[in-house]
């Protein structure tokens, strides 16, 4: 992102989101955008509530974006801008002050097989290697030491971190980020039983990865290439850093699945399903659409769509809530006894 600093007044920043400042701060210069106990003049700061506000309320913002309804100290209120939905007006105000760098072309340490098709206006970092029939759409966005293999496909606009693989067999849409060090395309986990010598004989991983448009992956993700068919990643799914997708699995549009969640082979999650930070699902399992696994679920079963399952093994929410308040209960119970026991043995 460009550090370069975007000063507009803050009749300008209303119109970018859709309002209308008062005359009395119109005119305002505003250089940056900040958090709220932090900002100084010349800053804005966005209240997502007014639990926002420093202790103690005081906020040194020249400017404060917040809800029609945040209940602000008075000196606040005459320096704010109210927006139906805070969480987008953050993020025009961090596009608006801190803009995407610029495509600065190719590196002249790229290597760059003459067989691929490099698209207009593509950015192709130090040491990045692209290899025979790859596909880069216009826009797209190659870190440093980046590997886009044999045959890949990129649509327009993607941005594509330091150090990715992008392997043989991978198709990715327009408009998706993948961050430093994801591997999209490895072998797939699949061995046959141990033979009469104890060895596990490699199934073959000859399928490959489609990912939807939109998609985010965070850091350090691994998407496996399938068996036969391709394991597929729907649009504008988002996944976090540490994820693991097993090979031929089915991740619908709009999933989320937070850091270090593992899905095992052939795994269905349904459009709009979430799963929490360390869940996992075991192998040839669905999580129905619209789903929720909460921290550290293990699904050794299918989901229904829209349930909320926790524990291990995953279970509706409010019985595994309600198991959990019955073992503590008990532990305290057991606790008592000894207690009692302890003193009764003291007496005699």
């Amino acid at each position: 992102m460009s550090s370069a600093r975007q000063a507009s007044t803050v009749s300008s920043l209303a119109r970018l989101l859709g309002v209308k400042a008062t005359e009395a701060i119109e005119q305002r210069i505003i250089e940056g955008l900040s958090e709220p106990g932090t900002a100084g003049p010349a800053q804005v700061a966005v209240l997502f509530d007014a639990r926002g506000l420093p202790q103690g309320g005081q906020c040194n913002a020249e400017l404060i974006v917040c809800g029609q309804d945040c209940d602000l100290p008075p000196y606040l209120t005459e320096k704010a801008l109210r927006v139906d939905d805070p969480g987008r007006a953050f993020v025009s105000l961090a596009h608006h002050f801190h803009p995407a760098a610029e495509a600065s072309g190719v590196h002249p340490s790229a290597v760059v097989d003459a067989r691929a098709d490099i698209g207009e206006h593509c950015s192709l970092g130090a040491l990045v290697v692209v290899e025979s029939g790859a596909l880069l759409g216009d826009h797209c966005h190659i870190g440093a030491q980046a590997y886009i293999g044999a045959g890949v496909e990129l649509g327009r606009g993607c941005l594509i971190g330091p150090g990715v693989r992008l392997l043989p067999g991978t198709v990715v849409g327009d408009a998706v980020w993948i961050e430093s060090g994801s591997v999209i395309g490895a072998r797939g986990f699949g061995y046959l039983e141990p033979d009469a010598d104890g060895v596990r004989t490699a199934i073959p991983q000859v399928g490959g990865v489609r990912i939807g448009d939109g998609t985010h992956i965070g850091a350090l993700a691994c998407v496996d290439r399938g068996t036969l068919r391709d394991t597929t990643i729907g649009a504008h799914v988002r996944i976090d850093n540490l994820v693991q997708v097993g090979h031929n699995c089915q991740v619908d549009a709009g999933v989320v699945l937070v850091a270090q969640v593992g899905l095992s082979g052939s795994v269905r999650v349904g459009e709009g399903a979430l799963l929490a930070g360390q869940s996992g699902v075991a192998d040839h399992r669905t999580i129905g659409a619209g789903a929720v696994l909460s921290a550290r679920a293990a699904a050794f079963r299918d989901v229904p769509a829209g349930q909320v399952y926790g524990g291990v093994p995953a279970r509706p929410h409010n019985q595994w809530l309600r198991q959990q308040a019955e073992l503590a209960r008990s532990s305290r119970r057991l606790r008592s006894e000894r207690s009692s026991k302890d003193e009764e043995s003291h007496e005699h």
